[in-house]
């Protein structure tokens, strides 16, 4: 239940991270007490996926670029954030059945309609505009649009399959339309292109032909939204916007990063303070704290390996959630494994201007939808 209840609330950061400790603890005992019984200790923490895998190498390669980071005190600061994936193995012991997906599906949409309604209550209150973007109680509102995308998903892909309760559908289409509009309100360009993505991928796996149905009233919809929204989307490809301008510096200020530490970065936590050496023309912020790219600052910071297993990450989720949301069958976890391709997709295009991977608020429900292929689909084999 912590575990669930720290994934749902990944919105309050505070209260999340105590849900996570708590969570994490109630792991470790129960497993001393499966010990105590005569079990194994590991039992079902000891399940391995390609997730898993690719999450261990991550980590790895972090830590060992702390000794060599241009400033090892510094990074060492970093270990404690490293204590985040293990939510991986967590959730993957944890969430055994569909029923403890749809307990979690549960407490997201109760999420995504907290954050909505309190986003769409700050719009009303501040008119909306860039100077009052909208963040729900969130550090910022890129934090916001991208964590309510992925609830937004998660809530579509269940709305959309027909094995799923009427009344749990009719919730979960309603709120994640709300979420919809709340998004686009936020005026955060790279959730749209996020959301787009995860939207065409949820149609393609779930009802391709609609996509000739859905196409005309995409068009209507982009007609009827706000000028705000409509200019913020065209922004996106305006070379002189100062946004777009201080992004591509950033891109070019990382690969001169990357290309004096291609192994092991600049060192976890060095960044921001070594982005102002690395400064090019055409920058508008002259300190900044990432990169706006999950690819260019995993790679500026932990090195080219880091960045690989990133891909290797986002790839093992999209091929079985793909493969699990294909298989013949009645399967009740199909929503959910929709939902984590839909999700990752999005992620994965929206992460090319924004580090979500680096947002913890994002990352909790991240790490734990990417278990979401394997629930309830037996033990897996163990990587060699």
């Amino acid at each position: 239940m912590f575990l669930l209840l720290g994934a749902a609330l990944s919105f309050a950061i505070a209260v999340a991270n105590v849900c996570m400790g708590l969570a994490l603890a109630c792991v470790v005992a129960w497993r001393v007490r499966a010990a105590g019984r005569g079990e194994d200790p590991l039992g079902p923490l000891g399940r391995v996926t390609p997730v898993h895998v690719a999450i261990a190498a991550f980590v790895a390669w972090t830590l060992l670029s702390i000794p060599v980071s241009t400033l090892p005190s510094r990074s060492a600061e970093e270990i404690k954030g490293q204590l985040t994936f293990l939510l991986v193995p967590a959730a993957a012991a944890l969430l055994r059945s569909a029923a403890d997906l749809r307990l979690l599906g549960g407490l997201w949409r109760l999420a995504a309609l907290y954050l909505s309604f309190r986003g769409l209550a700050e719009f009303v209150g501040s008119g909306g505009g860039l100077d009052a973007r909208l963040k729900a109680g969130l550090s910022v509102h890129m934090t916001y649009a991208g964590l309510l995308m992925v609830l937004v998903l998660v809530l579509l892909a269940r709305a959309l399959s027909p094995g799923e309760p009427r009344r749990s559908r009719l919730l979960d289409g309603g709120v994640a339309l709300l979420g919809t509009l709340a998004i686009s309100l936020s005026l955060t360009r790279n959730a749209y292109l996020g959301l787009a993505v995860g939207v065409l991928v949820l149609i393609l796996l779930v009802k391709p032909k609609s996509l000739f149905v859905l196409a005309p009233l995409a068009l209507a919809a982009w007609f009827l939204a706000p000028p705000s929204v409509r200019e913020r989307a065209r922004s996106s490809f305006d070379p002189a916007d100062e946004t777009v301008r201080d992004r591509v510096a950033m891109w070019k200020a990382g690969r001169l990063m990357i290309r004096d530490h291609p192994l092991f970065g600049v060192g976890p936590g060095r960044v921001k303070e070594v982005y102002p050496d690395y400064r090019q023309p055409g920058y508008v912020d002259p300190r900044v704290g990432h990169l706006h790219n999950n690819l260019v600052m995993t790679a500026a910071e932990t090195g080219l390996p880091s960045a690989l297993a990133y891909l290797a990450f986002v790839g093992a989720v999209l091929v079985a959630g793909v493969r699990r949301a294909r298989a013949p069958g009645d399967d009740p976890v199909r929503p959910f494994a929709r939902g984590a391709v839909a999700s990752f997709a999005a992620l994965f295009v929206a992460g090319l201007f924004e580090y979500n991977f680096g947002d913890v608020e994002i990352l909790v429900p991240m790490l734990v939808l990417s278990v979401f292929p394997w629930v309830g689909a037996g033990p897996p084999a163990r990587a060699d």
